[in-house]
C-alpha cells in the first residue's frame, strides 16, 4: 500500500493530493484529547493510512473453517469501497460511549464536519476533510436468552459477521445483510433488507431497543415505550439523528441448516436459455404464489447467471424447492441442506471467496414495483454489456416486511416487489485503459441502466452511493419536493424533517443520506 499522506514533503505523491485542513489547536481539541480513551490520528500522522483503510480481508480468511473464527482480530473492519474513500482531517477510534459523546461535543463546538464509520461500506464514512468517529472498537455481539426468548445485543460498530458468530448454534436469527463485512449500524438505520425478510421482516422490525448519542452529546435509550419518536426515526432514518452505540434485537426461532438450491445458467446462444428467458422465468417463479418462506435471488455476473432459492422457516425441507428445478439446462445445480451462517451468508463472495472484497465500486440500487416483460428486456440488454467486475443482483421483497404499516417506522417503501442492486466495479490496473477511463465507462453504463428503468421504479433504498436528484423521479408527491427524499421516505419525510429539527437542529449529522431540519 502506498502512503498518500506521508508526512514527507519530498514525497511526490503527497504533494499531488489535495490535503484536508489541520484541526485547530484550540481549547476544544485540548478538551477532547484530555478525555479520549481511544486513539486520534490526523492527516500526516504515522498510522493515518492504516486508520483510514483498515486491514483488508484476504481471500484466505473468507474460506472454510476460517469463517468460523470470525472476530475483530481475524476479520478487522476494513474500508470496503476504495472509490469513495476520501481523506478525513482526523479519525478518532473511540473506545466506548463516553468517547463517542466527547467526539460529538467536539464537532458541535468546533464546527468540524462529523462522519461516522461503522462497517465502512458507506460512501460517506471517510469524507474528505471530516472528523471521523470510528466505531471499530465497539464490535461486541452477545446472545442472551430471557424466558426462552432470544436477544442479540450489539455494539455500534458490529458487523454482520459478528452477529452471525454470536448466533451460531443458538437456534435464533433475525434479518441480517448479505455481506459478512457490512456494519449493522448502516444496515439497520437504512431499514435492513436480507435473506430472511419474507419471514422475519426487515432488520429494524427486530430492533427492540437502542442506545443513541444525540447532537448535544446526551445519551438516550429508546424503544417503543421509551423515546418512541427517536426510536421511529432511527429505524430507517439513515444516521440522521445520532450515533447508535448499542442495538438490542428480539430474535426469531431458526434452523441453522436450511434447504438450498442453486442453478447455474450459461446463456450460450442456441444451446442454453437466453438472459431474457432466465430473468422472466425467475420473475414467474416469484409471482406464482411463491410462499413467504422461500427466498429467491438472481445473481447476474458477466457470466454466468445463478438462481438461488432457500427456505428459511424452522422445519423447512428440501422438497419445498423442487418446483424451481424445472426450467432450462443449468450447467450446475447444487441442491442440499447448507449451514446458513457458515455457508449461505458468505455466498456473495463467490465460490472462490474472491469476489466483493475491498476494491473500487459504484454500488447503487432501485426498488421496483414489478417486473413486466419490458423491464426484464431492459435488464437483460444491459446485462449483455455489463462491465467487468460488475454484477446485478435481483431480490424478491415482501412477506413479513410488507406486513408492517408504512408509517410504523420511517422506512416507507415496504411495498417494493423487487430490489435490484447494481454492484458496478472496474479494473484499476489494465494494459488497455486507465482506471479513470474504466470508471467513467462503468458509471455511464450504470446511469443508462437506471434511466431506462425509471418507468418501473417505485422508490429507493438507503443511499449506497452519492446519487444525484436527476437519477430519480419527482412525481411521487409535491413537484417542488426533493426527489431523493420522495424516493426514499415518501409520506414519512415531513415527520422526519420535523423530528430532525428537534434532535439535530444544526444538522450536525449530515454525512449521510441527509434529512434537512424543518425550517
Amino acid at each position: 500500500m502506498v502512503s498518500i499522506c506521508g508526512g514527507d514533503e519530498d514525497n511526490d505523491m503527497s504533494l499531488a493530493v489535495k490535503r484536508p485542513h489541520p484541526l485547530a489547536d484550540d481549547e476544544h481539541l485540548s478538551a477532547l484529547l484530555s478525555s479520549l480513551d481511544g486513539g486520534l490520528v490526523r492527516f500526516g500522522d504515522e498510522g493515518y493510512d492504516t486508520a483510514r483503510l483498515g486491514t483488508v480481508w484476504s481471500q484466505d480468511v473468507c474460506k472454510g473453517d476460517a469463517r468460523k473464527a470470525f472476530s475483530p482480530e481475524t476479520h478487522p473492519t476494513e474500508t470496503w469501497n476504495l472509490d469513495s474513500c476520501g481523506l478525513p482531517a482526523a479519525i478518532a477510534t473511540v473506545a466506548d460511549v463516553a468517547d463517542v459523546q466527547a467526539c460529538v461535543k467536539y464537532c458541535a463546538a468546533s464546527g468540524e464536519l462529523l462522519a461516522v464509520a461503522g462497517g465502512r461500506h458507506s460512501h460517506k464514512c471517510m469524507v474528505f476533510g471530516s472528523f471521523v468517529v470510528d466505531l471499530q472498537r465497539m464490535r461486541s455481539a452477545t446472545f442472551e436468552e430471557r424466558d426462552a426468548q432470544g436477544y442479540l445485543v450489539c455494539g455500534g460498530g458490529a458487523l454482520n459477521g459478528d452477529a452471525h458468530k454470536a448466533l451460531d448454534g443458538t437456534g435464533f436469527m433475525m434479518t441480517l445483510g448479505h455481506h459478512p463485512g457490512t456494519g449493522l449500524g448502516g444496515l439497520v438505520q437504512q431499514g435492513g433488507h436480507g435473506p430472511c425478510e419474507k419471514t422475519m421482516g426487515l432488520s429494524i422490525d427486530a430492533l427492540h431497543e437502542a442506545e443513541v448519542v444525540l447532537a448535544d452529546g446526551t445519551l438516550k435509550i429508546c424503544s417503543l415505550e421509551n423515546e418512541p419518536d427517536l426510536f421511529w426515526c432511527i429505524r430507517g432514518g439513515c444516521g440522521n439523528f445520532g450515533v447508535v452505540t448499542r442495538f438490542t434485537f428480539k430474535l426469531y426461532p431458526f434452523d441453522q441448516r436450511i434447504p438450498s438450491l442453486q442453478r447455474v445458467h450459461m446463456p450460450i446462444p442456441y444451446l442454453m436459455p437466453s438472459r431474457d428467458a432466465i430473468l422472466k422465468n425467475f420473475r414467474d417463479n416469484c409471482e406464482a404464489d411463491m410462499p413467504r418462506n422461500i427466498t429467491p435471488i438472481l445473481i447476474m455476473t458477466p457470466f454466468p447467471l445463478i438462481e438461488v432459492y432457500t427456505a428459511t422457516n424452522k422445519g423447512d425441507t428440501l422438497e419445498m424447492l423442487e418446483p424451481y428445478k424445472k426450467f432450462g439446462k443449468p450447467v450446475d445445480e447444487p441442491h442440499g441442506m447448507r449451514d446458513y451462517i457458515h455457508e449461505c451468508s458468505w455466498d456473495i463472495l463467490g465460490p472462490k471467496s474472491d469476489q466483493c472484497l475491498s476494491d473500487a465500486y459504484y454500488p447503487t440500487s432501485a426498488l421496483l414495483g414489478g417486473l413486466p416483460d419490458e423491464a426484464c428486456d431492459i435488464i437483460a440488454k444491459f446485462h449483455a454489456s455489463m462491465p467487468e467486475k460488475s454484477s446485478l443482483i435481483l431480490y424478491q421483497l415482501g412477506g413479513a416486511a410488507a406486513d408492517v404499516p408504512k408509517d410504523a417506522t420511517s422506512v416507507y417503501h415496504r411495498d417494493g416487489k423487487y430490489w435490484l442492486v447494481i454492484a458496478a466495479g472496474w479494473s484499476t490496473t489494465s494494459w488497455f485503459a486507465s482506471a479513470a477511463s474504466n470508471r467513467e465507462k462503468t458509471l455511464k453504463w450504470v446511469k443508462e441502466l437506471k434511466d431506462a428503468l425509471k418507468p418501473y421504479l417505485n422508490g429507493r433504498y438507503g443511499a449506497l452511493t452519492d446519487d444525484r436528484p436527476q437519477d430519480f423521479f419527482n412525481d411521487m408527491t409535491d413537484p417542488s419536493s426533493d426527489p431523493l427524499a420522495d424516493a426514499s421516505w415518501g409520506a414519512n419525510y415531513a415527520r422526519l424533517r420535523k423530528l430532525k429539527k428537534l434532535y439535530d437542529p444544526e444538522n450536525l449529522f449530515r454525512c449521510n443520506h441527509n434529512i434537512k431540519p424543518e425550517e
